[in-house]
């Protein structure tokens, strides 16, 4: 996998691969990072959080200001990327970008995040979740 870049800044995500002329395959975040931006209240108003578990899982646990679309039902749902905010996806462990990039028709658009390690990243980093259905 080539290397990853990192940006404290959501907004730089998308910025950095239009200023290039070319989509990323996939930009990452860290757990601590999303963390601080969950805490200003960003996830759904600065940026589009996404998980990708099943619903059940999702039902159990899952990050603050998260919504549930499973990688079944992520290529319907392609208005997340209109708006122009970073979409921020998640899994158990690191997002399968390879299932991404079929899902969302090939090449990823550019302001696709991913967080780093996933739910269990997320977990071992002792940050806040939420369980239930919203």
């Amino acid at each position: 996998m080539p290397p990853r870049l990192f940006k404290r800044s959501l907004a730089a995500v998308g910025l950095l691969f239009v200023a290039a002329g070319c989509a990323p395959e996939a930009q990452a975040i860290a757990p601590e990072d999303l963390a601080a931006h969950l805490a200003e209240g960003k996830a759904g108003t600065g940026f589009n959080l996404v998980d990708l578990r099943s619903d059940v899982a999702y039902a159990g646990l899952h990050l603050p200001g998260a919504v549930s679309i499973p990688y079944e039902r992520l290529s319907a749902d392609r208005l997340l990327f209109l708006d122009g905010r970073p979409v921020i996806f998640y899994d158990d462990g690191e997002p399968d970008v390879a299932r991404l990039s079929r899902a969302l028709g090939e090449r990823l658009p550019t302001n696709v995040v991913v967080l780093e390690g996933g739910m269990q990243a997320w977990l071992t980093a002792r940050l806040p979740v939420e369980r239930g259905t919203s």
